[in-house]
């Protein structure tokens, strides 16, 4: 492929993905104002600035049914509960559209990398638009994580803060919509959440769940069932709370511990498998022609992709046998 089709394909996919990003752009602010209307509540902690003019028009209309055709799509609830734990403001539709775009950039870079209409670069397109698509659920993936382990190692005040607003008299909600206020994101960020929806008209258990069901936490399970069955059978919550307080600790305390004595194992882990890539890069840098026929024949392919296997397989391994579950 020449480079005047390459600027071409460039070019057309930019201005495509600039005029599908405005209109879901303009669905959004659409959908924020209604909703500000509707409940008298800002969305995502913000007051909507901006006021989108209600009568339509071409472009309206056309926001609308890109809008609902993307609400349609069964990937928006995961997409959005993924981006909800992650805790990732951008809703869902245009999250999915930086996706594809990502999708379309992978794809134009690996048919530059690899120009012609042959298998190889069919091949390598195809795997460059998927890489590049995974990159995003990678990044959510981190995100994820992260804010778990935040979540987590902030569960024990919470739930001392909780328990002290129930020894003081207050209510559960009234305990909850305290602690959002004094503790720090993102266990602020999800009691808020829960205060919300049960003002909202959803029942305590209802919220919860939708709780645990944003941030899946063997601890945040454990309190909320504590919550939900004192919520039936009656009892002293707040003297349950302190041990359950107590008994998340030591469990976040073990797990350090954990780490630590692992650390070694999981770092060789690390090290072994980039010592294999390393001496490969080595070597190509001080014998390229010796090195060049792995990738230029059959025989060589073969071994490569061994390798990756192998490499994979004992990585995954190693990681396992310092996996400890608390």
């Amino acid at each position: 492929m020449d480079t005047n089709t390459t600027i071409g394909l460039l070019s057309g996919s930019s201005v495509l993905l600039f005029f599908v990003g405005l209109a879901v752009h303009l669905a959004y602010k659409r959908w924020q104002a209604r909703l500000s209307t509707q409940i008298g509540m800002h969305l995502d902690h913000r007051p909507v600035a901006v006021a989108v003019n209600a009568s339509g028009g071409a472009d309206g209309a056309l926001a609308d049914k890109l809008n609902a055709r993307m609400r349609k799509l069964s990937v928006i609830p995961k997409l959005r509960l993924q981006l909800a734990t992650a805790g990732i403001t951008m809703p869902a539709p245009r999250f999915l559209m930086v996706q594809v775009a990502f999708s379309l950039v992978g794809g134009l870079l690996g048919l530059i990398l690899a120009p012609g209409a042959t298998a190889l670069g069919l091949v390598v397109m195809l795997a460059g638009a998927g890489g590049f698509y995974k990159l995003t659920g990678v990044y959510i993936g981190i995100r994820r994580k992260r804010r778990l382990k935040a979540l987590e190692n902030q569960l024990p005040d919470a739930v001392d803060v909780l328990a002290g607003a129930l020894e003081a008299g207050s209510s559960l909600p009234q305990s909850m919509a305290m602690a959002g206020r004094e503790l720090s994101d993102p266990i602020s960020t999800e009691f808020n959440w829960v205060v919300r929806d049960q003002e909202l008209g959803l029942s305590q258990q209802e919220a919860l769940a939708r709780m645990l069901e944003r941030c899946p936490s063997q601890d945040l399970d454990m309190l909320i069932s504590c919550i939900n069955i004192q919520y039936r059978v009656g009892g002293n919550l707040s003297k349950v709370l302190r041990t359950i307080a107590h008994t998340i600790r030591e469990r976040l305390r073990i797990k350090r511990e954990i780490q630590i004595l692992t650390a070694q194992g999981r770092i060789s882990a690390k090290i072994i498998t980039a010592v294999p890539f390393f001496l490969c890069g080595v070597i190509f840098l001080v014998n390229g022609e010796y090195m060049s026929q792995l990738f230029t024949t059959t025989l060589g392919w073969f071994m490569v992709g061994t390798a990756l296997v192998m490499i994979v397989v004992g990585y995954i391994v190693m990681n396992k046998i310092v996996s400890i579950k608390v």
